[in-house]
C-alpha cells in the first residue's frame, strides 16, 4: 500500500508474497472478496460478494487497459478464463493454508471452517471450469 499523502509504502502480509501468474493474483483477489476479516465471525465467507462476470470484465479491462491501448476482447476472456482455472488453486491454497495453520495458531480463528468452506467451493466450481 502507498501512503498518498507521505508517500511512504507499506508491505501488507509480505510472509504471503510470491511470484504467481496474474491470473492467480487476480483469481486470489476476487475469491478473497467473499470475506469479511473484521466481522464476528471472520472465518465465514459469503461468496455472494464474488464478483459477478460485468464486474469481473470491467476488473479486467481496467488491468489490461494500463498500457494505454484498449484490449480487445478476445484478450479480456482469455485471462477471465484463465482466472477462474486459478480460483480452484487459491482454494486449494488457502484450504490447505487452513488445515495447516490449525495446528501452528492459537488466535481465535476457526481455520478448519475455513478451511471446509474453500474446499467446498473448490469442488462446486470445478467441474464446470474444468469442462470449458
Amino acid at each position: 500500500m502507498i501512503d498518498e499523502e507521505t508517500n511512504m509504502l507499506t508491505i501488507i502480509d509480505y510472509e504471503y508474497a510470491s511470484l504467481n501468474p496474474v491470473a492467480y493474483d487476480i483469481a486470489n483477489h476476487f475469491c478473497e472478496m467473499a470475506a469479511d476479516y473484521h466481522s464476528a465471525k471472520p472465518h465465514i465467507l459469503d461468496y455472494g460478494k464474488y464478483p459477478d462476470i460485468d464486474e469481473q470484465k470491467r476488473f479486467v479491462k481496467t488491468y489490461l487497459s494500463i498500457s494505454g491501448e484498449e484490449p480487445d476482447a478476445e484478450e479480456v476472456e482469455k485471462l477471465l478464463q484463465s482466472i477462474e482455472k486459478y480460483s480452484l488453486a487459491s482454494h486449494l491454497v488457502w484450504g490447505l493454508w487452513g488445515i495447516i495453520s490449525d495446528h501452528v495458531n492459537d488466535i481465535d480463528f476457526d481455520y478448519k471452517e475455513y478451511a471446509r468452506q474453500r474446499f467446498e467451493q473448490y469442488w462446486q466450481k470445478k467441474p464446470a471450469i474444468l469442462t470449458c
